[in-house]
């Protein structure tokens, strides 16, 4: 299974392009519907001095081992349904431009072939490295929880202003 990366589009994922803002009926039907929904509600008021007016509407698919191999990826919705995110934990090529990643393999790699090819980033966190002119972030393993600093997550957005600190 392979992963474009189409900046300020969405991404293609195998044959099927998937843009930003896509109805989420429309997505899942490209996926032949094999999702595990995992929408919520998550209150805030623990972060907020008790305040229980706030809280986040999380509206998620989860994708599990499709096609055949094994993968771990989500897809992320706004409140409209409309798809803003996509995050891939495993499983998965990933194409961007000429430079193909992959799971597992030193990170550092990919930061330097990115760089290389005029994609500046910054470590926004330990382990975690923000692209902002490609809307995305990688991180490695241990930045979530595991040991190494093997490729180990891609998160891409329609938006990653909540990742840029003014």
């Amino acid at each position: 299974m392979t992963l474009e990366i189409l900046p300020n589009k969405g991404f293609k994922l195998n044959s099927d392009i998937f843009n930003w803002s896509e109805e989420r009926e429309f997505v899942r039907q490209k996926l032949k519907n094999r999702h595990k929904d995992d929408d919520e509600l998550i209150e805030m008021s623990q972060f907020l001095n008790g305040d229980t007016s706030r809280y986040i509407d999380q509206k998620r698919d989860i994708y599990q081992d499709i096609n055949g191999m094994k993968n771990y990826f989500f897809l992320s919705y706004n409140k409209d349904n409309l798809l803003r995110e996509l995050e891939v934990h495993w499983g998965i090529k990933i194409w961007i431009e000429v430079i193909e990643m992959e799971f597992e393999k030193d990170i550092n790699t990919y930061l330097n072939l990115l760089n290389s090819n005029g994609f500046d980033f910054k470590e926004i966190e330990q382990g975690n490295y923000l692209f902002e002119k490609l809307k995305i972030t990688i991180a490695d393993s241990e930045s979530i929880g595991g040991e190494g600093n093997g490729l180990s997550y891609l998160y891409s957005g329609q938006s990653i202003g909540h990742l840029i600190e003014n």
